[in-house]
């Protein structure tokens, strides 16, 4: 009797998150919190034939936990996700490079990043991709980090290590990994426009899975019949993609994406994620849930930049104040106010310095955190030196560019400043 021929088209499930940035707890309007993601990610893994979960990066740094544990808990609770597969965002390098590697031994997952390596080209972290068989398809998933890692932290962080470019350094190892796999999926904490030109120049790639945008993205890109994937950051979003691919042709045959809130009225609490929480939870709580203040209204992102730099400005009188937009992660919301919602607006532990710029240099000067916009917007007396209060991040990362000016450290955390200027004014209108 014939037997049956076996078909070459596969099912995958592929659960992907990225920049969850320490959101232990759900925002104001029950959206996030990783015990909920928890919950989901387990329904969504049993709902499917075959899965992979996939983290692209910087699962650290955002709220307090992670500012006074450095990173650690982050990673220990993560262990309760089920990752399959991780990789380096720029802010695991947060509390300096060497720390990478505590985050190493707790992880109970792999972590991937094939480009990020020092002057010798040593890799920071191995292997530079995996293998995983998952219903009936060999997947090799191949770690990346975006080119502009200096762009996004500072030199004394990253040490002896930096991100090579991209494309050249994956080719040899995605053909390598072609050898051992029937699908080659790229995860990366990177830019789009870095995705796009993977597929545009390795064929071999099937996806990319991507973090560092924290925005939502309504559709995946798609190049050739390949695909770009991204997830809304904080925890707030998980995606998925279910596919089917030819093993054959190393196709995908169909396709579906989907963005799925992380809403907490429909994905209750993981209990024993739910539990580690709170025991880290409290570890903090004497330290930041403390009131300082009341805001009658919401405040944005973009006026709680203007209120960090006015309270430069009041506590280290200066001609000029500047932080970078990149520095605000959260609002500030309507009502009684904590030092851990300043926490969660400014987590980075940026100090405050004032530094001295001829009116030509500070006219020509950018934010690091990227665009367009003048970091001083008044007209400058080219040839008058103007005082500017700012963060050493942001002098540090003009100063990796070139350009480095006369420098008084002041002494003072950016947030602690915010904290004390807020409980001086009790009520922010």
């Amino acid at each position: 009797m014939a037997g049956c021929r076996q078909s070459n088209v596969h099912e995958l499930t592929i659960l992907h998150f990225n920049d969850f940035h320490d959101r232990l707890l759900p925002d104001p309007d029950g959206i996030g919190g990783v015990a909920h993601l928890a919950t989901l990610l387990n329904r969504e893994r049993a709902a499917a034939s075959a899965s992979l979960t996939l983290n692209a990066g910087d699962l650290v740094e955002g709220t307090p936990v992670s500012t006074v544990f450095q990173g650690a808990p982050d990673y220990e609770i993560a262990n309760k996700l089920g990752i399959d597969v991780n990789c380096l965002g720029n802010h695991e390098f947060d509390y300096g490079w060497m720390k990478i590697r505590d985050y190493m031994q707790i992880a109970s997952f792999p972590t991937v990043s094939a480009n990020t390596v020092d002057a010798s080209g040593n890799r920071l972290v191995n292997p530079p991709y995996v293998v995983r068989d998952v219903g009936g398809i060999r997947v090799a998933v191949v770690g990346a980090l975006l080119e502009n890692l200096l762009g996004s932290t500072t030199r004394d962080k990253v040490g002896p290590y930096g991100a090579a470019p991209i494309v050249e350094t994956l080719r040899p190892i995605v053909a390598r990994a072609k050898e051992q796999a029937d699908m080659v999926v790229v995860l990366g904490h990177i830019e789009k426009a870095e995705g796009e030109s993977i597929l545009h120049n390795l064929p071999d790639v099937s996806v990319v899975v991507i973090g560092h945008d924290h925005r939502p993205w309504k559709e995946p890109v798609e190049i050739d019949g390949k695909f770009v994937i991204h997830a809304e950051g904080y925890g707030r979003q998980v995606g998925r993609m279910v596919l089917r691919y030819d093993t054959a042709t190393r196709r995908i045959v169909s396709h579906e994406w989907t963005g799925i809130p992380v809403d907490d009225s429909e994905y209750p609490a993981d209990p024993t994620v739910e539990a580690q929480v709170e025991k880290w939870e409290a570890r903090v709580s004497a330290l930041v849930d403390v009131p300082i203040g009341r805001a009658t209204r919401e405040i944005p992102r973009a006026e709680v930049k203007t209120l960090m730099e006015r309270a430069m400005l009041d506590g280290m009188p200066a001609d000029f104040a500047f932080t970078n937009r990149g520095s605000v992660r959260d609002a500030l919301h309507k009502g009684e106010l904590l030092a851990r919602h300043v926490g969660n607006v400014m987590p980075f532990a940026n100090a405050v310095v004032t530094l001295e710029i001829p009116g030509d240099q500070l006219a020509a000067l950018k934010d690091p955190s990227g665009g367009t916009d003048p970091v001083v917007t008044a007209s400058l007396d080219p040839k008058r030196v103007y005082r500017l209060d700012t963060t050493d991040f942001v002098a540090q990362s003009w100063a990796d560019k070139g350009k480095v000016f006369p420098r008084h450290d002041q002494g003072v955390l950016l947030r602690d400043v915010l904290i004390d200027w807020i409980k001086q004014r009790k009520v922010i209108p």
